[in-house]
């Protein structure tokens, strides 16, 4: 089954045996307001959704994830891991990429940053430290890629505030 793709701090994975007990047998679209990693999303595989978050970033890797995960995975190939890689990708504007770029970029400093985090500046500049695993971790699984599209399919994605999504 379809697993999240990013690291996310407030992550559900840990709670999804509280969680899924909770979640009725049958009901209309679902509805990810902030959906982060969607962990939540990912375990309940519902027939119809609607997952949106106001960082566009996250929602840029979820629309490349559902709608060309390979050429994400290609472009990712692209990067190494190392410090000088790592605080270069980091100082690139992401309003100078493509889609597939910001979401590759995205990725990657999830991957390879300090525990995951997700944090900007007063700028909106990403400013998280790389951080220190003991070898190179592997950007991405490609079966999680692959499976993370899958499911993603058939949702609707939007960069959107909470307030805006549930209307």
């Amino acid at each position: 089954g379809a697993v999240p793709f990013v690291k996310w701090a407030g992550g559900k994975s840990s709670l999804l045996p509280q969680i899924l007990p909770r979640i009725p047998e049958r009901f209309g679209t679902y509805y990810e307001p902030f959906v982060g990693g969607g962990a939540v999303f990912f375990a309940v595989r519902p027939l119809r959704a609607v997952l949106a978050d106001i960082n566009a970033e996250l929602i840029d890797a979820y629309l490349e994830v559902r709608d060309d995960p390979a050429g994400l995975m290609r472009t990712l190939d692209r990067y190494r891991y190392d410090r000088e890689t790592y605080y270069r990708v980091r100082a690139l504007q992401p309003a100078t990429l493509s889609r597939q770029e910001r979401a590759a970029r995205f990725l990657y400093l999830n991957r390879t940053c300090y525990n995951g985090l997700y944090r900007v500046n007063r700028r909106g500049e990403f400013n998280v430290p790389m951080g220190r695993y003991p070898q190179p971790r592997r950007l991405y699984d490609p079966a999680v890629i692959w499976a993370a599209s899958a499911a993603l399919a058939h949702a609707e994605i939007r960069c959107a505030s909470f307030e805006a999504t549930l209307l």
